[in-house]
């Protein structure tokens, strides 16, 4: 099975890394943004990605740039799953992976304890599986499976 492991940087990056030994029993490909630990690893097949802001000048044109990008990734890797835990970086890669029938795996990050993420709740609607790591999530993500702090 072809994974995409797709993740901002820091702590979202931390979590995807997590999950290493899942990914070494799979053909997988990594996305992430510059700077930080993608610097710092010796992953193959990994994309990495300026890190944008949506607070900053030019956002939508840089963030529709992030569209194209992971469209040509996904394209290229064709991965059958897409395992996820945010955040800006990984909403077209989801909405896009959805498109071509791919199945995503969406972890809301061990850090939102009561409230959901922008991305998580964007992505909520349309994950084959949606995973929570705090039980007072499954208020916000009623159909989220809980799995406790898988990391």
């Amino acid at each position: 099975m072809k994974v995409c492991f797709v993740a901002s940087s820091g702590g979202h990056w931390e979590e995807i890394m997590c999950l290493k030994e899942i990914a070494d029993e799979n053909d997988t490909c990594y996305v992430t943004e510059e700077g930080g630990q993608s610097e710092d690893c010796n992953l193959k097949d990994l994309y990495v990605f300026p890190q944008i802001n949506r607070s900053e000048k030019g956002f939508f044109k840089h963030f529709i740039k992030l569209f194209f990008d992971a469209r040509k990734v996904l394209k290229k890797e064709r991965p059958d799953v897409l395992v996820t835990t945010g955040a800006l970086l990984a909403f077209p890669f989801c909405l896009l992976a959805k498109c071509k029938g791919i199945k995503i795996v969406y972890i809301e990050s061990f850090a939102r304890v009561n409230n959901g993420s922008l991305t998580g709740k964007l992505v909520y609607p349309f994950a084959d599986l949606f995973l929570v790591q705090w039980e007072s999530l499954l208020k916000v993500y009623p159909k989220a499976k809980y799995v406790g702090g898988i990391f």
